[in-house]
């Protein structure tokens, strides 16, 4: 099969980065690799099953990780003191909803699908609304506010979590994972809103 045709079908499953270095590898391997790719894109999608509720839910989950990056990222630069944080826990805490929000856009590729493209649309999926980070530059309010919506995160990934154990194991692991993060974030934050009170 020529590899343009192999490059097409693999296009239907995978990223174009994925597909072009796989199907124009020199080596003739490149043929059997690139179809290996898009079939097991096929068992995935297919193990998966009826996956429409699940790709809501991880549209939702993308627009969470967006809703919450951004909020993060503007509190750092425009946020009134740090008080007794370390001084990368805003940006760190950006990144590490940056990091979430790829792997929810990764597992939504697998499954045939793409996260919400447009910033303006994810206060809407997201059901978080406008975050209004310019209203919570102060550390106090910053970290309240945050708590919120790392409780909805909470609750949305034991959600997806609940919704495809037994049926779709990737999806139900990645919740696993991201419902861990978010738990440990909404510890972290508890604690410090706690030294704060007795400061």
């Amino acid at each position: 099969m020529p590899k343009l045709i192999l490059f097409d079908l693999c296009l239907l499953k995978h990223s174009i980065s994925q597909c072009y270095t796989t199907a124009f590898n020199k080596t003739d391997q490149s043929y059997i690799l690139v179809l290996h790719f898009w079939l097991m894109g096929k068992k995935n999608i297919e193990i998966a099953g009826p996956s429409d509720g699940t790709i809501e839910m991880l549209k939702k989950a993308y627009a969470l990780e967006m809703s919450a990056f951004h909020y993060w990222f503007y509190i750092d630069q425009y946020a009134e003191g740090l008080g007794f944080l370390h001084s990368d826990f805003y940006s760190e805490s950006a990144n590490d909803e940056l990091e979430h929000a790829k792997k929810v856009a990764l597992r939504l590729d697998q499954l045939g699908a793409k996260a919400t493209d447009n910033p303006q649309d994810w206060a809407e999926v997201s059901g978080l609304g406008n975050l209004e980070p310019g209203n919570h530059v102060t550390l106090r309010s910053a970290l309240e506010h945050a708590l919120e919506f790392e409780r909805i995160a909470i609750e949305h990934y034991n959600e997806l979590a609940s919704s495809t154990q037994g049926k779709d194991h990737i999806t139900y692991h990645l919740a696993l994972d991201l419902v861990s993060d978010e738990a440990k974030d909404e510890q972290d934050i508890e604690d410090i809103l706690d030294k704060l009170e007795i400061s």
